[in-house]
């Protein structure tokens, strides 16, 4: 991540995971992002890739997906938003750990890019089912 430096200048950043939780259950998450991976690089002069990596893991006891909301990702500068995307991931099963990948185009200036300081997942809310014993 990124794939090939020699396409242009990044930034990359890793967030080591993002746990959904039934709204009964906020003890035990039903699934999880980890190890995501974000890169954003320079294409051509104001064409910029985002590209996204991370394992899905779907516990023993739920799965989830973006289903009613999909995953947003902002790309910073202090508080400022500078660009923001979204991905509607695919399920995440239970029982399961399975790679997820997502790239989208991303429209902001040369000079935004150079300010990018940080990467924030906002809250959002993902359908969640519960296999109980």
């Amino acid at each position: 991540m990124p794939s090939d430096l020699s396409r242009g200048a990044s930034r990359y950043g890793r967030i080591p995971f993002v746990y959904f939780y039934h709204e009964d259950a906020q003890d035990d998450p039903a699934f999880g992002l980890l190890d995501i991976e974000i890169a954003i690089q320079r294409r051509a002069p104001g064409t910029f890739q985002l590209e996204m990596y991370c394992i899905g893991d779907g516990y023993q006891s739920g799965q989830g997906s973006s289903d009613p909301q999909p995953l947003a990702i902002e790309l910073r500068a202090g508080d400022r938003t500078l660009a923001r995307v979204e991905w509607s991931y695919p399920a995440v099963l239970n029982g399961h750990m399975d790679a997820l990948s997502f790239s989208a185009a991303v429209e902001i200036s040369d000079a935004d890019f150079e300010e990018i300081d940080n990467v924030v997942l906002p809250s959002v809310r993902a359908e969640v089912t519960i296999f109980l014993e």
